[in-house]
This record gives C-alpha cells, sequence and structure tokens, in this order.
C-alpha cells in the first residue's frame, strides 16, 4: 500500500477555492517533480466522479474516483477506474481567516501498470498542485465560449425573425 498525505493553506476565500476545483487547469508547469492534481465534479454528491492526475515528466497516470460521501466540505472517495486494484481519499477543506485550509490523504492498492515500489518512489516526491491560476484561466476561457455562443445564438434568432 503506498499513502499520501498532505495539508496546505491557500490564500483564497473557501467557496471561491471549492468552486474553483471544478475547473481543470489549463496548463501546469511540470520540473523535475512529480505532481497530482484533481478536478471536482460540479456538485460534491455521492456518486459523482472526481477526475485524478499525476504527471511524471512526460507521463500521465489517471484514474477517477467516485464520492462514497460529502458533507461539510468534507469528502470520502473510492476507486472508480483506474491503474489500480483499491483507491480511497479523504478530501477536507476549512476556512481559516480569508484562507482555505486543504487536508489530502491518498491510499493507493495494487498496482496493474508499475510496480508497487517504481509508483511508491514517484508518490514519495509527488506533491498535490491546486493550480488555482491555472484553474481559473480554463474558468475565463469556457466562460468566453458560452458568451459567444448565446451572442451567435441570439444573432441567429434576431436574423431569423427580420428575414420574413
Amino acid at each position: 500500500m503506498v499513502q499520501l498525505s498532505q495539508t496546505s493553506w491557500q490564500e483564497f476565500s473557501l467557496s471561491n477555492f471549492m468552486e474553483t476545483l471544478r475547473y481543470a487547469p489549463m496548463n501546469l508547469k511540470v520540473d523535475g517533480s512529480p505532481i497530482l492534481h484533481y478536478t471536482l465534479p460540479s456538485e460534491l454528491t455521492a456518486g459523482a466522479i472526481i477526475k485524478y492526475h499525476i504527471l511524471v515528466g512526460f507521463k500521465r497516470i489517471n484514474w477517477t474516483g467516485i464520492i462514497s460521501s460529502a458533507a461539510d466540505n468534507q469528502i470520502t472517495v473510492r476507486l472508480d477506474k483506474g491503474p489500480f486494484r483499491g483507491f480511497t481519499a479523504k478530501h477536507s477543506f476549512s476556512a481559516q481567516d480569508s484562507m482555505t485550509i486543504c487536508q489530502d490523504e491518498m491510499s493507493f492498492q495494487g498496482f496493474v501498470d508499475i510496480s508497487e515500489e517504481e509508483f511508491a518512489g514517484i508518490v514519495n516526491k509527488a506533491s498535490i498542485v491546486y493550480g488555482i491560476f491555472a484553474r481559473q484561466d480554463t474558468r475565463n476561457v469556457m466562460l468566453a465560449v458560452e458568451s459567444q455562443k448565446k451572442t451567435q445564438a441570439f444573432e441567429a434568432l434576431e436574423e431569423s425573425a427580420t428575414a420574413g
């Protein structure tokens, strides 16, 4: 079994932070150390899917977890699909003044693609990266695209109404 645990403080309000984690980061800089990031679903409810990624140089390990419980900004996750036989995680978020405290605990069991020793070496060097600014970039692009679609739909409707 391989475990990863990390606590960090983010300089964003809890509500802003939680909303931003719903967008995948547009781009993340990967230097020599492996990074892990995850994307929350639009609603934190049992049965919703969380997407996880570990980036190691040009290698990417992807899997999904299914939320088994979610309450009071605490999420418990179990494996949905991925290169492991078992995965569990607990994510907790709490407000402290104008900051958000993030506590993440993950446990991996039974590796399909690589040996446990190799994966343990990756995880021991890994850190969880939240990439808030990269996620905000994604959100801005998605909102701009949605706005453009609505504008085009409105213009098409207006043109069809005046065409006759």
